[in-house]
C-alpha cells in the first residue's frame, strides 16, 4: 500500500462523512422542512427517500475507499449493500429495493466464503423462533385472542375488511407456520434429505409471493398504502416475509 492509495481512501472517507454530515444539516433538512408537493407520492414518502438516497452515496464511497486500500472488493461491496439494505428497511421499508440489496450483500458475502456454517445455522435458528413465534400467535388468535389482531387482515380505503378468515383458516396458517420452522429446522441439523430441502424452498417460495404481493392491498406491489393494515404491511408484515424467506433459505445453505 502506497501513499497515494491512502490519499485515495483518506479523501474518499472524507467526502462521505462530509457528505452525509452537512448535507443532512444543510440541504436535507431545509428540502424536508419546505412546502412542496409532488403528485401520487405521499410526502412523507418522498421525504424519507430524498434522506435515503442521499446518505447511500455516502454508503458508496466509503465501499469505494476499502476498495481503494486494497481491501476485498466483493466484500466492500457486499457490506455496502447490506449496509444499503437496512437504512432502506428502516427509512423506506415498503420500497422493493431493500430486499434486493440484502440478497445481493449475503450473496458476496457467501461468495467471499464469509458466511460460515455456524453463522448460516444460528441465522436459520432464528428462523425456527419466528415461525414458531407467529404460529402460536395464530392459534391464540384462531382460539379468540384479540391482542394484536386489529390491523392484520387488509382493508378497503373505508376500513371494511376484504376477509374474515375464520379459525380453521387461522389454524391452517398456524400448522404451516410450524412446518416450515420444523423443515428449516431439520435441514439445518441433517444432511438435507432433498423432499426436507424441497420443502423450505417451497416454503420460501410462498413468503416471496407473499412479499410481493397481490397488486393491490399488501405486499410490495399493494397500492392502498394508506389504511392501518398497508402501513401495518409497510412496516412489519412485508419485511417479516422477506426477512423470513432469507432466514430459511440459511438452512440450505
Amino acid at each position: 500500500m502506497d501513499i497515494a492509495q491512502l490519499l485515495t481512501a483518506g479523501l474518499l472517507v472524507t467526502l462521505a462523512v462530509a457528505h452525509s454530515v452537512a448535507g443532512e444539516t444543510g440541504f436535507i433538512r431545509p428540502i424536508l422542512a419546505a412546502d412542496w408537493t409532488i403528485a401520487e407520492v405521499p410526502r412523507w414518502a418522498a421525504n424519507r427517500l430524498l434522506r435515503t438516497a442521499w446518505h447511500l452515496t455516502s454508503v458508496a464511497w466509503l465501499a469505494l475507499a476499502v476498495i481503494a486500500v486494497d481491501g476485498s472488493a466483493l466484500a466492500a461491496i457486499s457490506v455496502a449493500s447490506l449496509a444499503s439494505g437496512v437504512m432502506m428497511l428502516i427509512g423506506l421499508a415498503g420500497h422493493p429495493a431493500w430486499p434486493a440489496f440484502l440478497v445481493a450483500g449475503l450473496s458476496g458475502l457467501y461468495a467471499d466464503g464469509l458466511l460460515t456454517s455456524s453463522v448460516l445455522a444460528a441465522v436459520a435458528g432464528v428462523a425456527v423462533v419466528t415461525a414458531a413465534a407467529l404460529s402460536g400467535l395464530h392459534v391464540y388468535w384462531a382460539l379468540g385472542g384479540r391482542r394484536m389482531l386489529d390491523g392484520a387482515v387488509p382493508t378497503t380505503a373505508d376500513g371494511t375488511p376484504t376477509f374474515t378468515p375464520g379459525p380453521l383458516a387461522t389454524l391452517a396458517v398456524a400448522a404451516l407456520l410450524a412446518g416450515l420452522g420444523a423443515l428449516v429446522a431439520t435441514a439445518a441439523i441433517t444432511d438435507e434429505p432433498w423432499p426436507v430441502t424441497a420443502g423450505v424452498l417451497v416454503g420460501i417460495a410462498v413468503l416471496s409471493l407473499r412479499a410481493i404481493g397481490d397488486g393491490r392491498h399488501a405486499g410490495f406491489t399493494k397500492r392502498e398504502r394508506d389504511t392501518r393494515f398497508g402501513r401495518l404491511d409497510d412496516t412489519w408484515f412485508t419485511p417479516l416475509a422477506v426477512l423470513l424467506a432469507l432466514a430459511s433459505a440459511a438452512a440450505v445453505l
